[in-house]
C-alpha cells in the first residue's frame, strides 16, 4: 500500500536588522517562520495580503510531512517574493539593503 505524501507550504518572511546599536557593526539577516499554508496559492495570498516593510522579503518553502529520508528536505524548492508579495527569481537582497540603509539614515 502506498502512502501519499502530505506537502506544506512554509512562509518565511526575511528582514535586515541592525546587529548593535552601533551602525558600524553591520545589519544580519533575520529569517522567521511566518505561516503554513496546504497549498502554494494559500501561501502566495498570506504573503500578498501581509504587510511587509521595504527592508524585507519572504521566502515560500515546499516541505514534505513526516519525510523520513533525512537527505530529501535539504533542498527544498523555494520561491521568494519582494515585501509587496510580488514573485522574484531571486532574493531581493540588493533592494532590501537599499531600503535598510535608507531607514537606518533617518
Amino acid at each position: 500500500m502506498s502512502r501519499r505524501r502530505s506537502v506544506v507550504w512554509v512562509v518565511i518572511h526575511c528582514e535586515y536588522m541592525p546587529r548593535s546599536d552601533d551602525p558600524s557593526d553591520g545589519p544580519f539577516i533575520d529569517e522567521m517562520l511566518s505561516h503554513v499554508a496546504g497549498s502554494l496559492r494559500a501561501a502566495e495570498r498570506y504573503v500578498r495580503e501581509a504587510q511587509g516593510m521595504p527592508h524585507g522579503w519572504w521566502m515560500v518553502q515546499r516541505r514534505v510531512v513526516d519525510e523520513h529520508d533525512f537527505d530529501a528536505d535539504d533542498r527544498p524548492e523555494t520561491i521568494f517574493f519582494n515585501y509587496r508579495g510580488v514573485k522574484r527569481k531571486s532574493p531581493p537582497h540588493v533592494a532590501a539593503r537599499r531600503a535598510f540603509d535608507k531607514l537606518q539614515r533617518e
